[in-house]
């Protein structure tokens, strides 16, 4: 699995306007689905005026590519930490250590990035910002990767693997929220596996 933390630390203690906005988005959209999740609503669980919501951001669209992008910057530094740290013949049982870890923190995040994408089906704009979000994650995929070659720079391959490995976690995530009883466990394990297959 790809993990991300659940909230980032600017959505847990949020310090400006922007980013108070930014977690309550996040809040609501876990909690009501992207749909319920009004204007009034984001700018109600942030303690603020609506008027000022649109200050910061001018759609709902801004604010909701703006949680994601800031999910997606916390991501990308827990996983760069997680990969200096590790020793190359560690990094990718390390990556599935920490993901299965992190899953249960995964799951109002998963909620919110799906809803996105599924939006993104329809809107252009919102589609052209998710191949953004999902080029950058997999692209970290393809350092960890090359890292565990004892490389810095990922081969085609690794790109390629690290895609592939983004699309397998929003399939596997999005099975997991929709059904309790779908066996994430041993989702984990048979991906694990593979990716191990996938470069050996």
């Amino acid at each position: 699995m790809v993990a991300r933390m659940a909230a980032p630390p600017s959505f847990t203690q949020p310090t400006t306007t922007r980013e108070r906005l930014i977690a309550a988005a996040f809040r609501v959209v876990a909690r009501e689905g992207l749909e319920a999740a009004s204007v009034k609503a984001i700018a109600v669980d942030a303690g603020l005026t609506p008027g000022l919501l649109h200050y910061h951001f001018p759609t709902k669209a801004a604010l909701l590519e703006a949680v994601l992008r800031a999910a997606l910057a916390n991501y990308l530094e827990v996983s760069r930490q997680r990969r200096e740290a590790t020793a190359p013949d560690d990094q990718i049982a390390a990556y599935f250590r920490w993901a299965r870890a992190s899953l249960a923190m995964e799951r109002d995040f998963f909620k919110v990035r799906l809803a996105f994408a599924a939006a993104a089906l329809t809107n252009p704009e919102l589609a052209v910002v998710l191949r953004d979000l999902n080029a950058a994650a997999a692209g970290e995929t393809a350092l960890m990767l090359a890292a565990a070659r004892g490389e810095t720079t990922p081969t085609a391959r690794d790109r390629e693997i690290g895609g592939l490995l983004k699309a397998l976690t929003d399939g596997v995530m999005l099975s997991w929220l929709s059904d309790p009883d779908f066996p994430i466990d041993a989702a984990a394990d048979d991906i694990e596996q593979a990716v191990l297959g996938w470069i050996a």
